[in-house]
């Protein structure tokens, strides 16, 4: 892979030993750690005290964030939620930062959209549920142009559990079932946002699991589907058709080892290549002088359009929320936002 990649990598994979291994060095940090809890309860209680501050939408928002930094299950979660909300008959619009993108306009994705146009998260999005998605670097407008613009009558945030700017009409917390929160410390000394007491005001703490886990929370299931190739997507292979076999797994999400795990759960000895979340791909990043198979998740998957290499193959994964979360989710909306949404 680029060298120019080499160095990130390295660095999350540091910073993962770091949070949520046993080492002793992030007690070195803890002054800023002090310094991190300080400043953001000063920044939430001018919200919570000035709720005049606070943008408030005619439809209602859920904010489906996380305490912690990295990968917990925000995209599937979204998805999952969004085409379960879709089915039910509201009118569901996405609002998204774009997170890795270059163009800094606010945008809404269409089927023509690139990854670099509006960033790789929100264009998995757009095509696994066909909803309105719009992003941009300010989300108090992006929420206002999905309701205003695009006629929205139930946003779904991808993220923004600590943006304070707008009311959240509910919360969803994601949280990985293996790694939960780390060694429980807020930044930089740990991985936590905010404090773990957070957690009991939020609506809905869901942990995301490639099994379901014995947890005082509601799980988000994941498993794998069938293997989509890069460059023919009419071509279409199981897992298991590569068990027993080598192949190379290319993983640049925030938390790669659970898809390296999954694969490997299936059957198949891989040679790891961790990239950088958001790390965006050429052909030459696929080049490993060997003819082994090259499988990638699906969201790297949407930077990599055009691509001639027939070997590679990205591995969507199918999420799984219990049957009546859903009916949870509206209860709730109605609870804190009055009515049902039409």
């Amino acid at each position: 892979m680029a060298s120019a990649k080499a160095a990130p990598a390295r660095l999350h994979h540091w910073l993962n030993g770091f949070w949520y291994g046993h080492s002793r060095w992030p007690l070195c940090l803890l002054p800023l750690s002090l310094i991190f809890y300080l400043v953001s309860v000063i920044r939430k209680g001018i919200y919570r005290y000035l709720p005049a501050m606070q943008v408030t939408y005619s439809a209602p928002v859920i904010v489906v964030g996380n305490i912690t930094v990295g990968g917990c299950g925000k995209t599937p979660m979204v998805i999952e939620l969004a085409n379960r909300l879709s089915a039910k008959g509201y009118r569901v619009g996405i609002a998204s930062r774009g997170y890795g993108r270059k163009d800094k306009q606010i945008r809404q994705v269409h089927k023509q959209s690139s990854a670099r146009q509006v960033g790789d998260e929100p264009l998995l999005i757009y095509r696994n549920t066909g909803a309105a998605v719009l992003v941009g670097a300010n989300r108090k407008k992006i929420i206002a142009g999905l309701i205003e613009e695009c006629n929205c009558k139930l946003i779904i945030c991808d993220d923004g559990l600590q943006d304070y700017r707008f009311k959240h009409t509910l919360e969803i917390n994601m949280m990985d079932a293996e790694r939960v929160f780390g060694n429980g410390y807020l930044l930089p000394a740990g991985p936590l946002r905010e404090h773990a007491r957070r957690l009991a005001s939020i609506d809905f703490n869901v942990a995301a699991t490639t099994a379901p886990a014995d947890m005082n929370a509601d799980c988000l299931v994941l498993s794998v589907a069938e293997c989509v190739n890069v460059h023919d997507p009419s071509q279409r292979r199981r897992l298991r058709d590569w068990q027993g076999n080598t192949v190379h797994a290319v993983a640049g999400i925030a938390h790669p080892e659970r898809f390296f795990a999954m694969l490997e759960a299936c059957g198949l000895e891989i040679i790891r290549h961790a990239q950088p979340d958001h790390a965006g791909y050429a052909g030459k990043d696929f080049e490993f002088n060997d003819d082994l198979a090259i499988l990638i998740t699906e969201k790297d998957a949407v930077k990599c359009a055009g691509m001639q290499h027939q070997q590679i193959w990205y591995v969507p994964l199918v999420a799984q929320l219990p049957k009546d979360f859903v009916m949870r989710v509206e209860s709730k909306l109605r609870e804190n936002y009055g009515s049902k949404i039409t």
